[in-house]
């Protein structure tokens, strides 16, 4: 049976030309999809046999201008791809800046807020690229190709996730982090093994790692909104705390991720000491702060210095070993969607795995 795939053309490197501006060439977004539908259109013809592929023009943005808008956007078009058009799986070429964000962000928004009930029945893959699929001896024509055979193979296997390909490895989509901005191997699932391979025999996948169809329900329950007022500090020798408290007491603020040095560690002596700031936020302001890591899979929430355990005490929430960038979309997507209204609600939501984005918590 031949399968139906929609694929999404959302911009990134992938589509853009080159234009000649004061005598450098540099690459800019096509003014419509025209030529990269023409690009994409001798891949689509050769995999055709195996699948009824179908185009479609959502944005041919680079992905650094991306928001939640765009998040939204591809959210409630899967939703209908699945529940009134009858696709079988989801295609998307993306820019690599923010292809991490808005994978984890669908991951979120299409599997929900009960961890045990996902209404996603397909799969839904994403990739992009180091090069403009119209260069010679670039990743733009490979990694495309193995979208749609990534889907193929997804669709047999009835898997029915958020997947990201990109060279010879398949990521879940809620876990990736981009590694290199030059190198065709460019992302990097640091604390959860890839779900997959792309070599010679073709494309290979362990259902053991991903949500399956099976256990589905019959339609997406979505949420799929993402607050605003989320700011990230990366701490530093010297941070310093005033300025991070000047923050939450000026207003606007939501939330207020720290990426710490090692595990959760921070500043807890001197006149840099966090820990006062940290529990004057959580206490008087009511304002969640979170604690991650800014070291590649690491995790925040082992405690064994006396550094990352005083933060937790003063009412830091601790991350564990989700990314950052899973961090801060997670946070963004817990505000939007009005899961959690105390600083207790938000450290259970961080124990807590709902599209496999850390490992569960919970006992």
């Amino acid at each position: 049976m031949t399968k139906k795939i929609l694929f999404l053309y959302n911009g990134g490197t992938i589509g853009q030309i080159q234009e000649n501006r004061d005598g450098a060439i540099i690459l800019v977004p096509p003014k419509d999809s025209e030529l990269f539908r023409q690009a994409c259109e001798p891949i689509i013809k050769e995999l055709n046999q195996e699948s009824d592929i179908t185009f479609e023009f959502i944005s041919s943005k680079d992905s650094s201008n991306m928001t939640p808008n765009d998040w939204e956007k591809l959210i409630f078009r899967i939703k209908k791809a699945q529940d009134e058009e009858y696709y079988d799986g989801v295609g998307i070429a993306h820019g690599t800046d923010t292809l991490a964000y808005t994978s984890t962000a669908l991951s979120l928004a299409l599997h929900g807020k009960d961890p045990e009930k996902s209404g996603l029945r397909i799969p839904v893959c994403i990739t992009g690229a180091q090069n403009p699929i119209y260069q010679p001896g670039g990743d733009g024509r490979f990694n495309l190709e193995n979208l749609f055979r990534t889907l193929n193979k997804a669709i047999e296997l009835e898997i029915a996730d958020v997947l990201v390909n990109f060279w010879n490895k398949v990521f879940l989509g809620s876990r990736i982090l981009k590694t290199s901005e030059k190198n065709f191997d460019a992302f990097d699932s640091p604390a959860y093994p890839p779900i997959g391979k792309i070599d010679a025999k073709g494309v290979s996948l362990n259902i053991n790692l991903v949500k399956q169809k099976k256990d589905a329900g019959e339609k997406i329950i979505l949420a799929p909104k993402f607050g605003r007022g989320v700011i990230s500090f990366e701490l530093t020798p010297g941070t310093d705390p005033n300025l991070i408290l000047g923050f939450i007491t000026s207003g606007g603020i939501s939330a207020l991720i720290l990426k710490s040095l090692g595990e959760g560690n921070v500043c807890n002596e001197g006149q840099y000491n966090l820990i006062p700031t940290i529990k004057a936020a959580s206490e008087e302001y009511v304002t969640p702060i979170f604690i991650t890591t800014k070291f590649v899979a690491g995790g925040a929430g082992a405690a064994h210095y006396e550094t990352g355990y005083e933060p937790i005490k003063a009412g830091g929430i601790p991350c564990y070993d989700h990314t950052d960038v899973a961090v801060d979309v997670k946070v963004r997507w817990l505000i939007g969607n009005g899961l959690c209204s105390t600083i207790a609600d938000y450290k259970k939501a961080m124990e807590t795995n709902y599209s496999g984005e850390v490992t569960s918590q919970i006992k």
